[in-house]
């Protein structure tokens, strides 16, 4: 890279960093580092400037930036979804124990009004008898809803699981987006300033 070039090419990198100062620095502010549409754009303007000045170096690093900016936008998009998979799931087993709650009050309510009924109509002498039918029935009803609560919290549990491994996975790969990023920003840097080391000679 000449002298010429390597100015222009300069003015574009430095303006660059002018100009995602304000944004970089809120974002620290905020607890971020970093945002995809920043890098996207930085990578856009690098791969215009360097196709216009001529500067192959400065064009391929455009496209590394955008391509990370990119995949670091599709990370966070699948992050969102399965947030919102979550909420969708916690919202689903809310209605379920809603439903099962007035399913529980009108079940004692029915049994209620049937025991009622069968404590007027029959004589004493089936007194004994309704106590034991009474006992078998909730026993019964306690089983069920042992059962389903059991049922209920296995489902869950799996959602959760699988839910987890995916935000996991989503982790993993935006970890190994950053790291290559910060690699190759580093190897990049190396070269320039061995570069210019070379033109200064």
């Amino acid at each position: 890279m000449s002298r010429l070039t390597a100015l222009p090419v300069f003015a574009v990198r430095t303006s660059l960093k002018v100009a995602r100062l304000p944004l970089d620095t809120a974002l620290k502010l905020a607890g971020r580092s970093g945002t995809p549409i920043a890098d996207q754009a930085e990578g856009r303007v690098k791969q215009a400037a360097g196709s216009v000045l001529g500067d192959e170096e400065l064009r391929q690093e455009g496209t590394r930036t955008a391509v990370a900016g990119d995949e670091r936008a599709e990370a966070e998009a699948l992050r969102a979804k399965a947030a919102a998979k979550r909420e969708e799931a916690d919202q689903a087993a809310a209605a379920k124990a809603k439903e099962a709650e007035a399913k529980k009050k009108q079940a004692a309510a029915r049994a209620k009004a049937r025991r009622e009924k069968a404590a007027k109509d029959k004589a004493e002498a089936q007194a004994k008898a309704d106590e034991v039918a009474e006992q078998r029935r909730k026993a019964s009803e306690k089983a069920e809803e042992e059962q389903r609560k059991a049922g209920e919290a296995e489902a869950r549990e799996k959602e959760l699981q699988a839910l987890k491994a995916d935000e996991e996975a989503l982790d993993k790969k935006d970890e190994a987006i950053t790291a290559k990023d910060e690699a190759k920003r580093l190897q990049d840097a190396a070269a320039r300033a061995k570069a210019e080391r070379t033109s200064e000679d």
